[in-house]
């Protein structure tokens, strides 16, 4: 009989057996159980798909509210940002500028390794071209964790086989001049088995024998002089002073004068108060000039042409390319420098010979007489020098930027005409290397700069400015459409006394920068503070002799040269391109603990950071076109007198005098204010909802950018300046006669002076063109 089942037992009775330890039935089994489970999970998921099948409207709206309410209620609480922080949390950079700042100043206050490197900077002779300075440079660099790479060129250089200076009396050899200056034992660098024997670069090989005449500093007006006193020059030795201009200019006029050689020695009277004459000992005892100490130099005439002279505007990119005479660029006729002391042995000989010339001198009874010397004493110049293509490498670092397409250079020169060079140029040298450590703390702790930053080791910079001027003219295009500023070292500490020369576009820049710069490790005197007291902070005029040429003389690129340098007063004299330029001088006269060394590494570090790390370029227009203004407000005059009252020059300077007044009134003031507006308006804080207000800021940013990165580049000429055609900017150019100080509006000044009316037509020409240009780039829309 069929027995009825109880729904309540027959379930009990199954599951019963799962839990009897010992007795469970084949269906019972772990793969049964699993395939249960997994039935059940399927038929679950297909019933929960079936219910938001048939509520889905209301599944997806209790989504999308949850979402909502999720995203306003986080939004709500999201901290007000600038457009500034921004740019860096985006490139997960959390640094602010005030925090670099600080970060950056003190890693070079708690260390100074400034001395470590100028001893090995001084260790031997480095030449251009030398592999151990090389090799020190780049290693340090990469110590840092950088990765340096190198860029090689292959200019004409020269190294001395042999020179000499000799008097001769009546056929009989009266004096042979030292090649050298005298071993000292306080001085190690003096005594160096491998110092560098007195020549000049670039100077012609020659072997001349004749009567000689003292040319005074070898100026125009020194020769004009002369030939206005009937003194004979054609076929004479000319010895000349170094000073008051560029020794390559002094040996171009010789040329032109009739030389038949040069000789160029350095005259204690043109040191300032610290002469042996005013009671003052000589070095190594004192603060004077050693009598016996040698200026080496380069005589070519890099102050209208610098680079290779054999590839006159392109790079020496390799040592068998296509190269020009060097005719025109270097000197034809022989020259070689003198010590004090043996001047005096000669330059006796002309006493009472011709007229006396200039204001006189502390050569030891010589009273300054041009000579020529008599018929029987003669002096005999001969130079030998080796002339080959050499290879030179520059060192560039590179720390990438947040903002592409934009960047700063710091760059120094390390090579030395002697075993020392501890004020030029090794100062800069080891201020450079000090700058790379204390960007790589800041790079350690997770800071990026917002543009980049590329540190460059020069070569070869003492025969010509070689390293940075093929490098300038191998990448003119990247570095125009680049770089928005320079910075040089060249010569960094030489005396006490603060001097910086710069673009007026930086001026104000680097007076902020030296505010924040302690002086001399004392918190409570800023750089700036001393600086006021020196000279006002007065802002100099750029003009060539080292590597910034390039850049703001060929580029356009603004550009600053800094330095401490010697006073002429109470400053120990700086024994320039001398054996004696040595860390012991350096050490006992100058910077002792290397502190104005130690001040300058801040100050051009944090120059660069102020520069690199705003979202808005830190120029300013106004010092710009006032400078101007006030340059060609005295061109003008000089103009007025010069040329007659109705010719079409004295129209055209009325309409580019007009242009200037209408650009310095009513354009750059508000151009300015506009500058202002936009930095405040970067660093201002926005809720998130205002991010459209930060798209606008920086579409803003980025155009006012462009205009005055730009805007330097306005007064690049194509055809250069008269006679000097590698000189391209019409504002800022090194004056024409003297080589080394600056000139503004040099083109005009230059056709001014040589009374040349259709020139100073043309220059007026181009003014009043390229002002146009830039009331147009900085008129606001």
């Amino acid at each position: 009989m069929e027995r009825s089942m109880d729904p309540s037992l027959t379930s009990h009775d199954e599951v019963q057996p799962l839990l009897a330890p010992n007795s469970r039935r084949r269906g019972d089994s772990v793969a049964s159980f699993i395939s249960r489970g997994r039935a059940n999970t399927v038929n679950s998921l297909k019933s929960g798909y079936e219910t938001v099948k048939r509520h889905k409207v209301q599944f997806l709206t209790c989504l999308f509210g949850a979402i909502f309410l999720y995203l306003g209620f986080t939004l709500a609480f999201l901290p007000r940002t600038s457009l500034s922080r921004d740019l860096r949390r985006l490139h997960f950079s959390s640094y602010t500028k005030a925090e670099a700042y600080r970060v950056y100043l003190e890693a070079l206050t708690e260390k100074n390794e400034l001395k470590k490197h100028l001893r090995n900077y001084t260790a031997h002779r480095h030449l251009s071209g030398d592999e151990r300075v090389f090799q020190y440079t780049f290693d340090t660099l990469k110590s840092y964790g950088f990765s340096p790479s190198v860029e090689k060129y292959y200019p004409w250089l020269n190294e001395p086989i042999d020179t000499e200076i000799s008097l001769w009396e009546n056929g009989q050899l009266k004096l042979s001049a030292s090649k050298m200056e005298d071993p000292l034992d306080e001085d190690p660098s003096s005594q160096a088995g491998d110092s560098v024997p007195a020549f000049h670069g670039y100077s012609a090989n020659g072997d001349v024998t004749a009567r000689f005449v003292f040319c005074n500093y070898g100026r125009l007006d020194d020769y004009k002089f002369m030939e206005n006193q009937g003194i004979e020059l054609e076929g004479k030795v000319h010895i000349i002073r170094y000073g008051s201009m560029f020794r390559g200019l002094k040996v171009k006029n010789a040329e032109a004068h009739g030389a038949a050689a040069v000789i160029l020695y350095t005259d204690p009277f043109d040191d300032g108060e610290m002469t042996v004459k005013n009671g003052h000992k000589a070095y190594p005892e004192g603060p004077a000039r050693n009598p016996s100490g040698i200026q080496r130099g380069s005589v070519e005439f890099f102050t209208e042409s610098p680079g290779d002279p054999t590839t006159p505007g392109y790079a020496s990119k390799s040592r068998s390319m296509r190269r020009d005479s060097p005719a025109g660029r270097v000197p034809g006729i022989p020259s070689v420098p003198m010590s004090a002391r043996d001047a005096s042995k000669i330059l006796v000989y002309l006493n009472e010979q011709g007229v006396r010339i200039g204001k006189g001198g502390d050569i030891q009874n010589f009273d300054y007489f041009t000579g020529p010397s008599q018929e029987n004493v003669k002096i005999r110049v001969y130079n030998e020098q080796k002339y080959e293509i050499k290879e030179t490498k520059d060192i560039i670092v590179e720390i990438p930027g947040i903002l592409r397409g934009s960047s700063v250079i710091i760059g120094n020169h390390r090579d030395s005409w002697t075993v020392g060079g501890a004020g030029d140029p090794n100062s800069g040298s080891s201020i450079l290397l000090e700058i790379a450590r204390g960007l790589d703390e800041l790079r350690s702790k997770g800071w990026k700069p917002l543009r980049t930053i590329k540190l460059i080791s020069w070569d070869a910079e003492e025969p010509a400015m070689i390293g940075s001027t093929e490098y300038g003219e191998d990448h003119a295009d990247k570095l125009k459409k680049e770089v928005l500023a320079y910075f040089n070292l060249d010569t960094a500490v030489s005396g006490w006394k603060f001097t910086c020369e710069a673009n007026p576009l930086l001026a104000n820049l680097l007076r902020k920068a030296a505010h924040l710069t302690p002086f001399s490790h004392q918190p409570e005197h800023t750089l700036y503070d001393y600086w006021l007291d020196q000279s006002s902070a007065e802002v100099g005029i750029l003009g060539s002799g080292t590597d910034f040429a390039v850049f703001q003389n060929h580029l356009g690129i603004p550009s600053v040269n800094i330095k401490f340098e010697d006073n002429k007063v109470s400053d120990a004299v700086y024994q320039y391109h001398t054996n004696y330029d040595s860390y012991t001088w350096m050490e006992k006269f100058v910077d002792p603990e290397y502190d104005l060394h130690n001040t300058l590494a801040m100050f051009v570090g944090l120059s660069a950071l102020m520069l690199t790390e705003n979202e808005l370029v830190s120029f300013q227009s106004t010092p710009y076109v006032q400078l101007i203004k006030n340059y060609f407000d005295r061109w003008h005059t000089l103009l007025l007198e010069t040329f007659k009252s109705q010719s079409n020059v004295i129209k055209k300077a009325s309409n580019v005098s007009e242009l200037l007044s209408y650009l310095a009134f009513n354009i750059t003031g508000p151009f300015d204010d506009h500058l202002a507006h936009l930095r405040q308006q970067t660093t201002t804080d926005y809720p998130f909802w205002s991010f459209y207000k930060k798209i606008g800021i920086y579409l803003r940013l980025s155009g006012i950018n462009k205009r005055l990165k730009t805007l330097d580049r306005l007064f690049l000429t194509e055809m250069g300046l008269k006679d000097r055609e590698w000189m391209k900017h019409a504002i800022f150019g090194p004056d024409k006669f003297e080589g080394y100080i600056g000139d503004v509006l040099p083109g005009l000044h230059e056709a001014i002076l040589s009374r040349d009316e259709a020139e100073a037509e043309k220059w007026l020409e181009i003014l009043e063109y390229q002002i146009s240009k830039m009331i147009k780039l900085l008129t606001l829309d």
